[in-house]
């Protein structure tokens, strides 16, 4: 039986190893979780190398456009897709600030990168785990997550069947970026193919690819010394390394905003039609901690369209928290779009991974 994962934010929210014993962010709470964190810049032996960051454009920004300052950013209610969505309409409106505008765009990326980076450092995952370990070849996890959770949970997995490495796994051919030689690029030691997919159809915090030859790159979060590579692997510090190739590499995230420009990185919609086809053949699709919200077109016109098109789908899984009323709403949506009546529920991540293992 072919399976798809589909991973939201909610997923990411259950991982409780912390060292910061903080949760992933969500939109809502994002800017108060960045500010309880963006005065850490050491983690047991991960150094973030960001003290002289002070992110003055995009506070600038959210000062303008709020009358919020940095020191009250941590008791306002910003909401990260409002801001960024602000952000961009003003990036096309003012072309007198283009400059300024488009600092505080790239710094909220960095900011976005080194809050998810800082909150998520901690033992692995053991639910992400669980998902890893019960995969079979030609099983897929289509996410729509930045961070690394199931990346890490695929590059750690041990079985005899399925397999995940960097070059293969993430869907596009991708080099593994060496953290200690910045202008080398090392192959994935694994000489063996994928046989299951990670498709982050959002990008991922440790993506870096060239804008002129295309080529994807991904890199370690730590280098010899414990550094972080979110900032000693700033994008405008690195350059492509394939042949006849120097260009600067770029992050590879699409920003939570209502302008989600998915032509803007290439390959992008190139995952997105691998994920389309996964769920066309899926005869079973679990979905963990997504609940499709209306604002994002996108992502539920490729399940619908995928629907249409599944003749073979015999089970669907929800795992949410959801409760009551929410609840009642989140599975009639989910009935909507899998055209099935009977839905297999589970409240929280932890009690699905149990039943994986049983």
């Amino acid at each position: 039986m072919t399976k798809v994962y589909v991973l939201g934010a909610g997923a990411a929210a259950a991982y409780t190893g912390s060292y910061l014993r903080e949760t992933s962010p969500v939109a809502k709470n994002f800017f108060q979780k960045a500010m309880r964190v963006i005065d850490i810049h050491k983690i047991k032996d991960r150094y973030f190398a960001d003290e002289a960051l002070d992110f003055r454009h995009i506070f600038n920004f959210i000062k303008k456009f709020w009358g919020i300052n940095r020191e009250q950013i941590d008791r306002a209610n910003l909401d990260m897709e409002e801001v960024l969505t602000l952000l961009n309409i003003e990036m096309e409106e003012d072309r007198e600030e283009q400059d300024s505008l488009l600092l505080a765009y790239e710094e909220y990326l960095l900011l976005m990168a080194l809050t998810f980076d800082k909150i998520l450092y901690g033992k692995p995952c053991p639910y992400h785990h669980s998902i890893a370990q019960s995969l079979k070849p030609g099983d897929t996890v289509i996410s729509f997550n930045y961070e690394l959770l199931m990346d890490y949970a695929l590059r750690h997995l041990v079985s005899s069947n399925s397999k995940w490495y960097i070059k293969d796994g993430y869907g596009i051919n991708c080099v593994s970026l060496s953290s200690a030689h910045r202008r080398s690029s090392l192959p994935d030691p694994a000489a063996g193919s994928s046989n299951v997919k990670l498709l982050k159809l959002h990008g991922s915090l440790n993506w870096l690819y060239c804008p002129q030859c295309g080529q994807l790159y991904a890199y370690e979060h730590r280098n010899a010394k414990g550094q972080s590579i979110i900032i000693h692997g700033m994008a405008n510090m690195i350059q492509c390394t394939a042949a006849h190739c120097c260009h600067r590499l770029s992050r590879v995230i699409i920003p939570p905003t209502l302008m989600k420009n998915y032509q803007s990185i290439p390959f992008i919609p190139h995952l997105w039609r691998q994920a389309r086809n996964a769920l066309q053949q899926a005869k079973e699709i679990i979905v963990i901690g997504y609940s499709f919200p209306a604002t994002d077109f996108r992502s539920n016109w490729l399940f619908r369209k995928a629907m249409v098109n599944n003749k073979s789908l015999q089970k669907v899984v929800i795992v949410d928290t959801a409760e009551g009323y929410p609840l009642k709403k989140l599975l009639e949506k989910h009935r909507s779009i899998f055209r099935v009546d009977d839905l297999v529920f589970y409240n929280s991540f932890p009690q699905f991974a149990a039943a994986l293992e049983q």
